[in-house]
């Protein structure tokens, strides 16, 4: 291991001591009484002393304005470990990801954050395989292995732990998170809280919508509790045919969800009687923009990643999905109040160099590759649109609802552009806006058929439309 990729963050400065204002702007400080006379040396001093012996701030708190240009930093919000269902220690997880190009990843394992003390028994080959690579990237003191009633165990290294060892101050960022795992009957409820400062417990309810709605509560009072800023998204809507589009169109406080996710079976394009994730997506934001007045709903990709050591097309693999945020600052806040800003965009491989969003305008440039071509459609639905629909038939024997039928004067395809560059003109007529890339490179490592890497840019709506 380099010193580079394991040095730990510095908890002050004097930069962030007079950025607080707690050094003050005055020079004259005067004096004590007594007769003792102080200078600013001596207060700096007393200041210094008195500040060694406070707690340290929160993890990820918000941080003062940037004066830094702004970035784009790629990150995964879907994460799975040996905590939950993954198949690989925290580290090795997030080592995979710091040198492949990442910036930031949020570990979200189910119904738990990594805070407690908890050992696993090395009881099969892929536990086995992954110690051996553990102990041969981490070393021997590093791991913590005992014996029980003859059976090998490694102790799984705490969210503490594994942030101090891993992060990389303004190159790497590990954000706390947990996977929401709920239900209603026997579909599977699933949002990811990013950001949490403490473990949440699924909540039940009445309907799909209820559930969904009262675990986005349940994070939002975090939220208002400790001030720290959390960003919820609903995962995977078609995994087990759970969450339809007019349920995803009435949650009330929700701004974001999983448009593309890695995952091999939670069917991104839908099937013959459910609609894509996509087709989704234009539903909800017509009637929330239009009828239900709740805002924009924004898309991420995210890998949802549980396997790691073997890469197949029916495995859960590592660097499918992804989200390119732009801030000037690596840190949970400043992501999050991007992202919520819609200045980010989701990706499965196609990189954009530059997305303007003004009032009355979308464009992009796109980092092209040799011998890719490129094509951006640009999607929307009109004011004024047709709301009617119809069901479509059933599936034999299931008892799941399904997205109705709908006009295609929802998500219609407003314009196309080839190459490098694109542009859509605001008319007014527009309820939204949003655009997607596709390149004719093949995806690696794809789980989908046929699958070539996309990207999204997040919905854009006319001048004096709210986002919410």
């Amino acid at each position: 291991m380099t010193n580079d990729q394991f040095s730990m963050p510095k908890e002050c400065s004097m930069n962030q001591l007079s950025s607080s204002g707690m050094l003050g702007d005055r020079t004259n400080v005067g004096h004590l009484g007594f007769g003792i006379h102080w200078s600013l040396r001596h207060w700096v001093l007393v200041i210094l002393l008195f500040i060694s012996f406070l707690p340290t701030a929160p993890l990820h708190a918000a941080q003062p304005p940037s004066r830094d240009p702004v970035r784009w930093w790629k990150g995964n919000l879907h994460t799975h470990s040996f905590w939950s269902d993954g198949d690989d220690f925290p580290e090795s997880i997030l080592d995979w990801y710091k040198t492949n190009g990442y910036h930031f990843v949020a570990l979200s394992d189910h119904n738990v954050m990594q805070v407690h003390q908890r050992w696993i028994a090395v009881s099969n080959g892929t536990r086995k395989q992954a110690l051996e690579k553990y102990r041969a990237r981490f070393g021997d003191a590093w791991v913590e292995l005992r014996t029980v009633t003859n059976q090998l165990q490694v102790r799984l290294k705490t969210l503490p732990e594994f942030t101090r060892l891993m992060e990389h101050r303004g190159r790497f960022l590990v954000i706390p998170g947990e996977e929401i795992t709920a239900s209603y009957k026997l579909q599977p409820i699933h949002i990811n809280a990013t950001n949490l400062r403490e473990e949440l417990k699924p909540q039940k309810g009445t309907s799909v919508v209820d559930v969904i709605q009262q675990n986005l509560d349940s994070i939002r009072e975090q939220r208002r509790i400790t001030g720290q800023p959390i960003l919820p998204h609903i995962n995977h809507p078609n995994f087990g045919w759970a969450i339809t589009g007019e349920e995803l169109m009435q949650v009330r406080g929700q701004t974001f969800f999983e448009v593309y996710n890695g995952h091999p079976s939670v069917h991104n394009e839908g099937d013959e009687h459910h609609a894509s994730l996509e087709r989704m997506w234009d539903v909800a934001l017509a009637f929330r923009l239009s009828q239900l007045n709740l805002g924009a709903l924004y898309g991420l990709a995210v890998d949802d990643s549980h396997q790691y050591h073997h890469l197949a097309r029916t495995n859960s693999n590592a660097g499918r999905g992804w989200v390119m945020v732009r801030s000037a600052r690596l840190d949970a806040a400043s992501l999050i109040a991007a992202m919520e800003a819609g200045d980010f965009y989701a990706s499965s491989g196609v990189v954009l160099s530059d997305v303007k969003r003004t009032p009355r305008e979308l464009s992009l440039e796109i980092q092209a590759e040799p011998g890719g071509r490129y094509k951006t459609e640009f999607i929307g639905t009109l004011k004024g649109f047709d709301p009617t629909s119809r069901p479509g038939p059933r599936p034999t024997n299931s008892i799941y609802a399904l997205t109705r039928l709908y006009t295609e004067e929802i998500g219609t395809v407003l314009a196309v552009s080839e190459g490098a560059k694109a542009r859509y003109q605001m008319s007014g007529d527009e309820l939204y806006v949003r655009a997607r890339v596709t390149s004719t490179k093949p995806k690696p490592n794809a789980f989908g058929t046929n699958e070539t890497e996309r990207a999204w840019t997040q919905p854009l709506m006319p001048a004096g439309a709210a986002a919410r």
